[in-house]
């Protein structure tokens, strides 16, 4: 016969203490009811009432006084956006990707701008537009993901805070960015995640050949954007056929994806009969193939630099931060969960609130940006998306949770990870982080929801809890986005025949010379060469540069082949004059180009030119635009001989 247990009111009574295992019972509870509410708020569409719509019109007013306030004042001359400008105007002259220009990226961004450009012109003002509108399209796609998963607070925070990034007077922008190859990247990584939420709640497969579509765009933007899109593609159709309960469902899904695929493989069979396979990944796509000389000589650092530094020391800093954000959460929930009462319990939730001031204090040193930043804009929130897709995937598949927006929030977490991938341990609201940063931050405002209690809560406390977080997140870019604007007390208008761009007085100044000094030497029918960057100035001026590979950052010119083509139209080109700027590469642990790197064509320029002096003699600048002019030295009848003996040998010496 069972023996049975005695009464609750015959047991003798524990102590809180004596029962450890009541605190694990209630954390595991309380993170069975975190994912139960995570997925049952994600299950509905928030309505269209006053409130969305206003928020809607908000952001289209967010962006146009963001880009009113900022105008002209985006991008940088010297770095990167010279290219962005460069590419596209040579195809739109004729020219062809690859074989006759340079870029390291996949071929949809530059042909795209290349199209614009001959639609309304090859100027600046082009690019402003087109990649301003992008940052447009980016902040309302997020708010229509945001809403569809019942929150268009969230929706609409993560667009705003998109749009308050997007303006920086930086080369890290949107108007004239680094590369609008990550900017339509941005814009199309979006443009999936709104294809794939619909595709979650609808049967129809119209919704799964756009997500496709949108892959294959993404992909022929940039590597790292379609790579991510492909793989929250192919788990979209696993978790719509766990949700329907039929594996029959993934043969018609995975036929949406084909058009994409083969659209893709034809621009690669294109790419690869310019000039080979080795062409592209080895002279062309550097910092995008990983056997490429620039990722095997400085793709180490250069993700270190950019936020993928997977070393014991990140991950032991990381962890550091983790265990703040973990007792951050933990006093959530004693303060807003936990019933547990008394003298004991009080002392508890106190003390570990002073240990979370402490160390705010001491991380932030006493500025509130660092300390907001902390709380609402971690610095490992891609680390805890992917920590919380792992979890939510988990508990959705043991569960059997076979809602819809269940669904999509798995793919949606796993999606903002993956297209975050390298900046797992450094999100910042900055630099390169500005275009994949905004499915991240949807995803963690969206995490955040379930910890506001509900239960015995009316809905303007609820909604006023939201509000606090969503605030918090878009305070700490508000303030780091208005370091990042312009001095408006150096400001000069750097006016061209393809565009203005607002400038400091110095390199207005400095920009003018050189500018002016082109255009004469190219009516001359003199040729000049920019080094080590200043790809703009070819742009500006008009003129086209002698070399295929218009720039000479650490690891672009391959040793061999590469460094002797370039000699070779250095000679055929019959270039004259040589614009060398002060621009350094410390970040690369290379400072100097033609002796830290690059020390064959460093040495060719430095034996066949004589330094002749600054450009603009009066500039102080002294990282960059100081340009120093050289003229090409009078050469001997049998110099040319000399130079093919010392182009065989090179190429002899790198095997």
């Amino acid at each position: 016969m069972k023996q049975q247990s005695p009464p609750d009111e015959a047991r003798p009574a524990l102590p809180d203490d004596a029962r450890p295992d009541r605190h694990l019972a209630g954390a595991a509870a309380f993170v069975r009811r975190y994912f139960q509410r995570l997925f049952e708020l994600s299950s509905s569409a928030a309505p269209w009432d006053g409130a969305a719509c206003g928020a809607l019109v908000a952001l289209g007013l967010l962006w146009a006084a963001r880009m009113y306030a900022t105008w002209a004042t985006w991008g940088n001359l010297s770095v990167d956006s010279g290219r962005e400008m460069y590419v596209p105007a040579m195809l739109a002259g004729g020219k062809m990707l690859y074989r006759d220009v340079w870029f390291g990226y996949a071929p949809l961004a530059p042909y795209v701008n290349s199209f614009l450009f001959r639609m309304f012109g090859v100027r600046l003002e082009v690019l402003y537009w087109a990649g301003s509108l992008s940052a447009l399209g980016c902040a309302v796609l997020l708010f229509l993901c945001g809403r569809r998963l019942s929150s268009w607070l969230a929706g609409w925070t993560a667009g705003a805070v998109v749009l308050m990034e997007a303006f920086h007077a930086w080369h890290f922008s949107f108007p004239l960015a680094y590369s609008f190859s990550s900017v339509y990247g941005c814009l199309t990584s979006c443009l999936f995640l709104w294809f794939a939420i619909n595709a979650s709640f609808s049967e129809s497969a119209v919704w799964m050949l756009a997500a496709g579509s949108a892959a294959a765009v993404a992909l022929l933007l940039k590597l790292e954007y379609g790579a991510a899109c492909y793989a929250a593609f192919f788990l979209l159709v696993i978790v719509r056929s766990l949700a329907r309960r039929s594996w029959k469902t993934i043969p018609r899904d995975l036929v949406t994806a084909l058009p994409g695929v083969a659209v893709c493989a034809l621009v690669a069979r294109w790419m690869i009969s310019i000039g080979g396979f080795a062409f592209i990944t080895q002279e062309n796509l550097a910092s995008t193939w990983p056997t490429s000389f620039f990722m095997q000589t400085y793709g180490r650092v250069w993700l270190a630099n950019s936020g993928l530094a997977l070393t014991g020391s990140a991950f032991l800093q990381a962890a550091i931060r983790g265990v703040f954000f973990a007792a951050l959460v933990l006093e959530l929930y004693l303060l807003c969960w936990s019933k547990r009462s008394g003298r004991r319990a009080v002392a508890e939730r106190a003390l570990l609130a002073a240990a979370l001031l402490v160390y705010l204090a001491i991380v932030s040193r006493g500025r509130i940006a660092d300390a907001l930043a902390a709380v609402f804009f971690p610095r490992d929130m891609v680390l805890y998306v992917v920590l919380a897709a792992v979890l939510a995937g988990w508990y959705w598949q043991r569960q059997r949770v076979w809602e819809r927006g269940a669904a999509f929030m798995v793919v949606l977490l796993a999606f903002s990870g993956l297209l975050a991938i390298r900046l797992l341990l450094h999100l910042s609201d900055w630099g390169y982080s500005i275009y994949s940063s905004g499915p991240a931050v949807l995803s963690f405002l969206l995490l955040a929801r379930p910890m506001i209690p509900r239960s015995g809560r009316s809905p303007r406390f609820v909604f006023r809890g939201e509000l606090l977080i969503c605030l918090g997140c878009l305070a700490v870019v508000a303030m780091d986005s208005a370091k990042l604007s312009a001095d408006p007390s150096d400001l000069a208008q750097l006016v061209t025949s393809r565009g203005t761009i607002r400038v400091s007085n110095q390199v207005a100044t400095n920009y003018r010379t050189a500018i002016e000094f082109m255009r004469t030497a190219a009516a001359r029918g003199d040729s000049v060469l920019s080094v080590p960057e200043d790809t703009s100035l070819y742009f500006l001026s008009g003129t086209e540069c002698p070399t295929r590979l218009f720039f000479f950052t650490p690891g672009m010119l391959a040793p061999g082949r590469m460094t002797d083509e370039v000699i070779r139209q250095i000679e055929s080109k019959n270039v004259r004059y040589l614009l060398w700027s002060n621009r350094t590469f410390p970040d690369y642990g290379v400072p100097h180009f033609g002796t830290d790197f690059d020390q064959t064509l460093g040495s060719y320029l430095t034996s066949h030119y004589r330094r002749v002096g600054l450009l603009a003699p009066d500039s102080d600048l002294d990282w960059q635009l100081q340009f120093t002019l050289w003229e090409r030295k009078a050469e001997p009848e049998n110099a040319k001989p000399a130079i093919e003996s010392t182009i065989r040998a090179n190429h002899k010496a790198a095997g």
